[in-house]
């Protein structure tokens, strides 16, 4: 029996020269360097838009992100879409162009059933996202191995 495999992308968002800001991108860094299942992709980008056209084709997108939400820096949430639409509190992504749902429905309304519906987004707690800097804080630095244990057992 062929069992069908899930295509699952990874993709990592940030600034990687304001400290906490680039931890989506850390995780994929750390993640790239891991064994993956061959229907796994990492990738990365600076913005909501960047996700968009890359997400066309995949069956699970999971998106990593720093997140300020007033938690302990270094936390780990899982999120799902109802969760960022429903608590304000774990929707202030960084500083990114546009937010993240909005820019999803406009997908969703120029690329009817391109958009996979299964969306993961894990955001790390930020302590310094101002700071121009190309490391994380300690505490977000030692979630970035965490992530990436989580991240491969969602793949």
């Amino acid at each position: 029996m062929i069992k069908n495999s899930v295509k699952v992308l990874v993709f990592g968002i940030g600034n990687p020269l304001r400290s906490d800001d680039g931890v989506g991108v850390s995780v994929i860094e750390a993640l790239s360097k891991e064994n993956l299942k061959a229907t796994t992709v990492v990738s990365e980008g600076v913005s909501w838009i960047d996700i968009l056209g890359a997400m066309i084709g995949y069956d699970r997108v999971i998106i990593v992100d720093a997140i300020q939400s007033g938690g302990e820096p270094g936390t780990i949430y899982k999120l799902s879409l109802d969760d960022l639409e429903h608590n304000n509190k774990l929707h202030a992504f960084s500083s990114h162009d546009i937010n993240f749902l909005s820019m999803l429905e406009y997908g969703k309304d120029l690329l009817p059933e391109k958009i996979p519906e299964d969306i993961i987004i894990i955001a790390i707690e930020a302590e310094d996202i101002t700071t121009i800097s190309e490391k994380c804080t300690l505490k977000v630095e030692k979630a970035i191995k965490k992530a990436v244990e989580m991240i491969k057992e969602l793949q």
